[in-house]
């Protein structure tokens, strides 16, 4: 996931940029709203362990001011698919069944 550093950086204040993963349970979890729906990650499911390395998959980035979006990418989707209505021309999210 990726934002606007003005948004992301008090939000992932004191999560270090490799957390450490024996430590996750002292992580808070994160709430986006979306459209009056709140979207919750867990430490387990915003922290990325990769090869045995353990990094926040979270950044922040320097936009063009005015830019106050976030991509959601695979940390989020992986969590909250989503899902394309055609009849209607709607895009939501649903709560994945398995992350098997």
């Amino acid at each position: 996931m990726v934002g606007p550093k003005e948004l992301v950086d008090p939000l992932i204040d004191g999560i270090p940029k490799q957390p450490d993963c024996s430590k996750l349970d002292q992580y808070p979890d994160m709430t986006f709203t979306i459209d009056n729906t709140s979207y919750t990650l867990t430490p387990q499911e915003y922290v990325l362990n990769i090869q045995g390395q353990c990094l926040l998959g979270v950044q922040s980035m320097a936009f063009p001011e005015g830019f106050n979006y976030f991509i959601m990418g695979d940390v989020f989707m992986r969590k909250y698919p989503s899902y394309f209505n055609l009849n209607d021309n709607t895009v939501s999210f649903q709560v994945a069944k398995t992350l098997a």
